[in-house]
């Protein structure tokens, strides 16, 4: 009984919630992919996958490419946060398919990524500014023109 006694008396309780600290790391993450999700949107450098069509050297091409992207930090999209306690403010940069507008995207990318933040993360984000670095041809794009 003394047992229980002290325990009661110690001021704890056992219904409190936890707190759960997600690192500066996991909010780049989330945000990186959160703005690949968006369509118009594209991968470039080392994670982007290579088309069922490509023949050998253009996956090869690729692959070399990307592993030289990734090591110059050019690939994207990539995220810059910048955290404090819960807040979060992100930039976002982010690789187009031709012909998607800029503004049309950025919007979409900035309005995912706050979503996402907040959603698996619990963040507040206080500001989620979006650079469309590049544009790049369709995967179908032959790069032949009628004139």
């Amino acid at each position: 009984m003394a047992d229980t006694q002290t325990l009661q008396g110690t001021g704890s309780t056992t219904d409190q919630r936890g707190r759960t600290d997600v690192a500066d790391r996991v909010a780049e993450r989330i945000a990186t992919h959160a703005a690949a999700e968006v369509p118009g949107s594209v991968r470039t450098g080392g994670s982007s996958s290579s088309g069922g069509g490509s023949s050998t050297a253009d996956q090869a091409r690729k692959a070399v490419g990307g592993a030289v992207d990734s090591v110059l930090g050019r690939s994207l999209p990539n995220v810059d946060c910048t955290r404090a306690g819960d807040r979060v403010r992100v930039h976002v940069h982010v690789a187009a398919v031709w012909p998607t507008p800029a503004a049309e995207l950025a919007t979409a990318v900035r309005d995912h990524v706050r979503g996402q933040l907040n959603r698996l993360g619990g963040y507040t984000v206080d500001a989620c500014d979006v650079t469309v670095d590049r544009y790049v041809l369709p995967e179908h794009d032959t790069g032949r023109r009628v004139l």
